[in-house]
């Protein structure tokens, strides 16, 4: 990030494609002063990041230099809180290997009574057999009928193997078996169902014309896309609010 905030303390983000998080300042110290300049600001227009852009590179290909690049977070409290969003493919590695590297069973259930049966059942933590192999419960959503495993080969998650369609879900002593639809990847599995007017709805207690699964991927894609919308200035107005920054802070 540029000299604008050479004597803030740093912290690591992620940007884009990149593999190694980069150190930047933390400008949550700032918070109140960068909303005060931002309250400030009248000439902006919308942007959307593109997938390989930076914010240093986005500067650039802005104002003709990458010094503006902290601006972006004085424009946009969702950066500032959530991050520079990531490039389409860096998202699905980070998906599948980092946030849900595990595995999710679809119960093959129908209605709020049999997924009711499974409400003392198979309790995060408990150890439990997929198709005879030795299991961990990583979670439980019953409002899809979903059960998530881990394997205990891999304590921090991830595939030590592929689990992908089996079938039978049972107690830790082979008895209790539990037929399955399918079993995925975590992040193919069920966030919810949204209805004809793509809102969420009660999987088993509503039935809309129209029903649509939102897997965890899909979710973690929307708010990726949502992080990408921002407000940028102007060119012409760039260096005033530069100069104002400077103003306020003596760098």
């Amino acid at each position: 990030m540029s000299n604008y905030f050479s004597n803030f303390p740093k912290q690591l983000y992620y940007f884009g494609n990149e593999i190694s998080p980069v150190a930047i300042q933390d400008l949550s110290k700032y918070v109140s002063l960068i909303d005060e300049i931002a309250d400030q600001i009248s000439a902006y227009v919308e942007y959307e990041i593109g997938d390989f852009e930076r914010p240093d590179t986005l500067s650039a290909k802005l104002y003709g230099s990458s010094v503006y690049d902290w601006t972006f977070y004085l424009m946009n409290d969702h950066l500032r809180e959530q991050g520079w969003p990531l490039g389409l493919q860096d998202l699905y590695t980070f998906a599948t290997k980092d946030l849900y590297p595990d595995w999710t069973c679809k119960l093959d259930i129908s209605t709020a009574d049999s997924a009711a049966l499974f409400a003392d059942k198979y309790a995060e933590g408990d150890s439990c057999l997929l198709n005879g192999q030795i299991m961990i419960v990583k979670s439980k959503n019953l409002q899809v009928g979903e059960i998530t495993v881990r394997s205990p080969r891999q304590p921090n998650g991830g595939a030590d193997s592929n689990y992908a369609g089996l079938t039978m879900l049972s107690n830790i002593s082979g008895g209790d078996v539990v037929g399955l639809t399918a079993t995925v990847q975590e992040a193919l599995g069920t966030y919810e169902y949204r209805n004809d007017s793509d809102l969420p709805y009660d999987y088993f207690f509503e039935s809309p014309a129209r029903s649509v699964p939102i897997t965890n991927l899909d979710k973690l894609i929307e708010e990726n896309d949502e992080l990408k919308k921002i407000r940028v200035i102007t060119k012409a107005q760039i260096e005033s609010v530069a100069g104002k920054f400077r103003s306020l802070t003596g760098v």
